[in-house]
């Protein structure tokens, strides 16, 4: 099979990407790219809005094809990932956000218009003449094509992200350049800069360390939203990426006081909302998970093994959280079996004697059957928080 670099033609590139060949030139040339276009808006957090511009299933399939082979491709070799963290494999706001942890000066710089910036000559451009990649024009411009909305990066795309820390790959290292001449640590979060140090000598410096940063983004095609650039000094809330990065990374004091409230109001009353909009258990799910984690890394940075007597409040509120959605939420009765076979022996009983147990179980028509009960799970998360683990029966006691 060709290797990425080796593809000459468009249609060996639909071959690489094992696409139709007629499917690729429908999209192209019949149906149009722009034509393949769901555009909407949402809210952001400060009251304005974020267009999405998300592509309809047969160009998502195309490009999320696309977004497979590039990280294939790179092996996440050549982006350097204590840089970039931002749509990276196994990198988070919360791996950004440690390299700036207990700093004595923290700086933000926001991106104008990020994925805008990035248009069809320059998607083209870097697939043509990167060293990794030297595509021939006809391809690098089938691949702009597949990728650009109106000539544009689209914020939406599933290619969009991978392909935008493949072009900023070079502005991170002259950033990080100029970062270790002031002494400072550099990270990216998508179009999220921010820059750090312990050096007490920066504040003097400051103002050329800026304008050393903001011609180097100007030179490579970005622009500083002015309005969202913060200095934060150590006395005063330390923000990276939505986390504080103070002492310990955490998340803002309102963020958790919000999440127990809304967990509250769903005990009591059976629902809660998020941003005044009625709001699903498994959104509850996520944000707990996400606090739990910054937990679970500050526990691990202190040395402390957690369990069921010194969880903190925050992991009892989890605690509390997953008993109510698995024995309490549940739109099924839950089956907590002993042992890992024991799932597997009581569902082939009840497939054998479906037409005893209706009330239990369902065959449909098409031979496929349906479980009126939910059997339990063990994950680790469920041993962790509930003492639930995989075999014994001590879990039905724990449970109790």
């Amino acid at each position: 099979m060709k290797e990425f670099n080796q593809i000459k033609t468009r249609n060996e590139l639909a071959d690489f990407l094992n696409i139709p060949r007629k499917q690729l030139s429908y999209v192209l040339y019949v149906k149009g790219i722009n034509n393949l276009y769901n555009s909407f808006k949402i809210r952001k957090k400060n009251g304005g809005f974020r267009e999405i511009n998300a592509p309809l299933e047969e160009l998502k399939g195309i490009q999320r094809r696309l977004q497979e082979v590039l990280y294939k491709k790179i092996g996440n070799k050549w982006i350097n990932r204590n840089i970039s963290h931002g749509f990276e494999r196994n990198r988070s706001i919360i791996t950004n956000a440690i390299v700036h942890r207990n700093k004595r000066i923290v700086l933000n710089i926001d991106l104008e218009n990020f994925f805008e910036s990035i248009h069809f000559g320059r998607v083209r451009g870097f697939f043509n003449k990167n060293k990794n990649f030297l595509l021939p024009i006809e391809v690098a411009t089938v691949i702009a094509q597949i990728t650009c909305y109106e000539g544009r990066l689209p914020q939406g795309a599933p290619s969009s992200p991978i392909i935008s820390n493949l072009i900023c790959e070079i502005l991170d290292y002259r950033l990080l350049k100029i970062a270790k001449k002031y002494k400072v640590d550099y990270t990216r979060y998508a179009d999220d800069l921010t820059f750090s140090t312990n050096d007490k000598n920066f504040l003097f410096l400051q103002r050329e360390f800026y304008e050393e940063i903001s011609q180097e983004l100007i030179r490579t095609g970005f622009k500083i939203n002015e309005k969202k650039n913060r200095l934060q000094l150590r006395d005063s809330r330390q923000v990276v990426t939505g986390l504080v990065v103070n002492k310990k990374i955490n998340v803002n004091r309102i963020y958790y006081k919000e999440t127990r409230a809304m967990a509250y109001q769903l005990y009591k009353q059976g629902s809660f909302k998020i941003n005044d909009e009625p709001a699903t258990i498994n959104q509850l799910e996520g944000r707990f998970a996400f606090i739990n984690q910054l937990t679970w890394h500050n526990n691990l940075v202190d040395g402390i093994t957690a369990n069921f007597n010194n969880f903190t409040s925050r992991e009892q509120q989890y605690q509390r959280f997953l008993f109510y959605k698995y024995f309490f939420a549940n739109s099924k009765p839950v089956i907590v079996t002993e042992g890992k076979t024991d799932v597997r022996y009581l569902k082939s009983a009840l497939k054998s004697l479906y037409k005893d147990y209706p009330k239990l179980i369902v065959k449909h028509k098409d031979g496929s059957f349906e479980f009126k009960i939910h059997f339990l799970k063990k994950t680790k998360r469920l041993s962790y928080f509930l003492g639930i683990y995989k075999d014994g029966g001590n879990a039905l006691n724990n449970i109790y």
